[in-house]
């Protein structure tokens, strides 16, 4: 049997019988095609090898290299077809990255004959495998690195290296293991296990890629963990040709992201969004070389197809270093829009949060942070928004929000409290709206002075921050009163967290003598000594679970009724409606 294995093993590597197929990855949040990753298959009829026992042969017989090779050649000698500006993932093993060989294969010069170039190439390296010589294989991976090279860790979460490994090896890329993938949506272990990797992966500049998504569930669990790309056959199955994402998958992320991310309070990237000259997909582009030679405020322009639908986007700069040298203005002339276009845009929902348009343009490549955004609406051409119009309106924004801002928290006040509320109700998804304030509080100001009472609330601002998810809103309406409103039902367990923080942190405000009280003394309200309990905290919760709110005086009556029912009870309390 084994003899047989090897018998077969030594025909493929003879007769190259091997094919390329191309999966791609997919940003989760806009759609786009980060790249492909090669999947190497068999073409022998009947062959009962897979892929997995063709490497363990080959170590055996010590011909790894050999089937590296010959992977290789089959996965870059289609790239030519790769649309622009999209990456090519490779697998490598990690026991041969160091030989001379691997990047002999990978010179300009080799590279420019399938239309390559080193930034378009990933290595991904499996963390399955043991690396023998780690020394070795760190230093190979740091030259391909300074040669514009990316690296990817596959099959993260699966053997043997660490974090601290992944620290030594400063990926680019960490592909996590479809193992923890699989029916993430239903397992809390796996779920905390890949929050905790996004988290490492954010504080660390690396990319996270969600391998093996199959389902539904699984993908609007990995959009709500914040993963950055996915790659799965519920997005795209493996096919010869480098495809792209299907429009019902585009626009079910589109609308996937808009619900996570639903509480933005600078407005709508759509309000910024100018409607500029665009070109289709089959158009020369020389005309657009030659506007843009004419009009310096042609900075860019977005291609589309014949339904209105974005293919990708020219920057002036690609256009001009296209018709720049000896012979470009003569190969580029007579070339179609769509034989260059960059499918490596952001391209966002016209109803995205500004804010959230922002953080995913400057966390894009600084060969790109500047390029302008395109917006879509129901996946059309809406318009684009270029980095000097997004930040000069933030920055407005954010200086009007400023003025309306509690000066002592900096906390958004009544003027957003109220417009967002609003919003809320009209658009009737689930919420919460959960107010808190400071019990015996007055008697504190009086007892510690107004710079100790400050510090409280200022302290109360701080945790409410350190609770809230990035999506959700935190008001200050005035003196001890705060607001938080969230997108989703709110818990008991939520609000005892944000209790316990108070406790804790303001117990550090007391002198030891009134924390061992557990009291202070202070005058109360007719002027007389008296001895009042330490501040603790009253939060009323109303939300929409059982009962829609149609006007905004309605729901006040009830929040106001609530707050009521909490502040009668003695010390923490939590009532929720």
């Amino acid at each position: 049997m084994e003899a047989d294995r090897v018998r077969d093993f030594v025909t493929i590597l003879k007769t190259g019988a091997i094919s390329t197929v191309y999966q791609p990855i997919i940003s989760l949040e806009s759609g786009s095609i980060l790249g492909y990753e090669a999947l190497s298959r068999i073409t022998i009829p009947q062959c009962e090898l897979s892929i997995e026992d063709l490497f363990k042969i080959a170590a055996q017989q010590y011909k790894l290299w050999e089937l590296e090779q010959l992977c290789r050649a089959k996965a870059v000698e289609n790239a030519a077809c790769k649309p622009c500006n999209t990456k090519l993932f490779i697998n490598v093993d990690p026991n041969i990255i160091h030989d001379p060989n691997i990047f002999q294969g990978f010179t300009r010069g080799k590279l420019k004959q399938y239309g390559l170039c080193p930034d378009d190439i990933v290595f991904e390296i499996t963390e399955r495998s043991a690396i023998n010589h780690m020394d070795t294989f760190t230093a190979a991976l740091t030259h391909y690195q300074s040669q514009h090279f990316k690296i990817a860790i596959d099959d993260f979460g699966s053997g043997y290296s660490g974090m601290n490994r992944v620290c030594a090896f400063s990926p680019n890329f960490i592909k996590i293991d479809m193992q923890l993938i699989r029916n993430i949506n239903t397992d809390t272990v796996k779920k905390s296990a890949v929050a905790a990797i996004v988290k490492f992966c954010k504080d660390s500049g690396i990319k996270t890629i969600a391998e093996g998504i199959e389902t539904e569930a699984e993908l609007n669990t990995l959009i709500d963990l914040s993963i950055d790309y996915g790659q799965g056959y519920f997005l795209a199955k493996p096919e010869k040709n480098f495809i792209d994402i299907s429009k019902e998958n585009q626009i079910f992320l589109e609308t996937a992201n808009l619900a996570k991310h639903s509480n933005g309070i600078l407005g709508e990237i759509g309000i910024l969004a100018q409607k500029k000259h665009c070109i289709l997909e089959n158009d020369n582009v020389f005309g657009i070389y030659s506007a843009m030679k004419k009009d310096a405020n042609i900075t860019e322009v977005c291609v589309l197809d014949a339904n209105h639908f974005i293919c990708g986007m020219l920057t002036r700069n690609y256009i001009f270093e296209r018709f720049s040298g000896q012979f470009g203005y003569d190969l580029s002339k007579r070339i179609k829009a769509n034989k260059l276009i960059s499918h490596d845009f952001l391209v966002v929902n016209k109803k995205m949060p500004i804010e959230k348009a922002a953080e995913l343009a400057m966390s894009r490549e600084l060969s790109s942070v500047y390029d302008a955004i395109a917006v879509t609406d129901n996946n059309s051409y809406y318009g684009i928004v270029t980095i000097k119009d997004l930040l000069t309106s933030t920055i407005n924004i954010q200086v009007n929000r400023a003025k309306c801002s509690n000066p002592l928290t900096g906390l958004p006040g009544n003027t957003e409290i109220q417009k967002l509320i609003s919003t809320k109700i009209v658009e009737k998804n689930q919420y919460s709206l959960i107010y808190i304030d400071i019990d015996n509080f007055k008697p504190y100001n009086d007892a510690y002075g107004f710079t100790m009472g400050d510090q409280m609330i200022t302290i109360l601002g701080n945790i409410l921050k350190q609770c809230t998810e990035r999506t959700e809103f935190v008001g200050h309406i005035g003196g001890d009163d705060f607001v938080i409103i969230s997108d989703r039902h709110c818990t008991e367990s939520y609000c005892k967290k944000i209790i316990d923080l108070f406790t804790l942190k303001t117990k550090l405000l007391y002198t030891n003598e009134d924390a061992e009280n557990g009291f202070i003394i202070s005058r109360n309200r007719n002027g007389f000594t008296d001895t009042f309990p330490l501040a603790t905290i009253s939060i009323a919760v109303v939300t929409n679970e059982y009962k829609n709110f149609e006007a905004l005086d309605e729901l006040s009556k009830v929040i106001a009724h609530t707050k009521k029912i909490a502040k009668m009870e003695s010390g923490n309390s939590i009532v929720i409606i």
